[in-house]
């Protein structure tokens, strides 16, 4: 399995695998299928272009030169929050789930965090029905210091969200 940060050039193979995510696993994401599919090509494009600060971007997983997995981030803007960041679009396809794509994922995510030196803290959200994502960031060392109710509205569904922390330095 290789790891690695995701770029412009990779634009076809990660939206086929975020709107796969969106179609699979609808309650798990703020977003929708019916708005990401009308993106710009782009749109998608500049998501994945690494910008000078490298303050958001994604990290993809393949298997024999397939996109099986993903994982963004981006960094909080404010003067005040620019300490944090967000775990964002975790997703790994059905047929590599329980091999530990989304550790590796996670990981070299946390790492590349880390070794950036100015991003001490990582938060994420989960809606609380996703029991395995939310053992996973436990798993992983997450903590809760939230529940938002209410967090999201799909048809007359609404969604819990549980919010996690993961200090990056003691």
């Amino acid at each position: 399995m290789e790891v690695r940060r995701l770029g412009p050039e990779d634009t076809e193979a990660f939206v086929k695998v975020r709107l796969e995510g969106l179609q699979t696993d609808p309650d798990a994401f703020g977003a929708t299928w019916e708005e990401e599919i009308r993106r710009p090509m782009a749109e998608w494009q500049e998501r994945l272009s690494q910008g000078p600060e490298g303050d958001s971007g994604y990290f993809g997983a393949f298997v024999a030169g397939e996109l099986v997995g993903i994982i963004g981030f981006f960094r909080q803007r404010g003067l005040k929050a620019r300490h944090k960041a967000s775990v964002v679009s975790m997703y790994v396809r059905e047929a590599h789930r329980g091999t530990g794509v989304a550790t590796v994922l996670m990981k070299e995510e946390l790492a590349y965090l880390r070794q950036r030196g100015d991003i001490d803290q990582v938060q994420l959200s989960v809606v609380t029905t996703n029991h395995s994502a939310v053992r996973f960031y436990e798993k992983m060392g997450f903590l809760p210091y939230g529940l938002e109710k209410r967090a999201l509205k799909s048809g007359e569904r609404y969604l819990d969200e549980m919010h996690m922390y993961l200090l990056l330095h003691d």
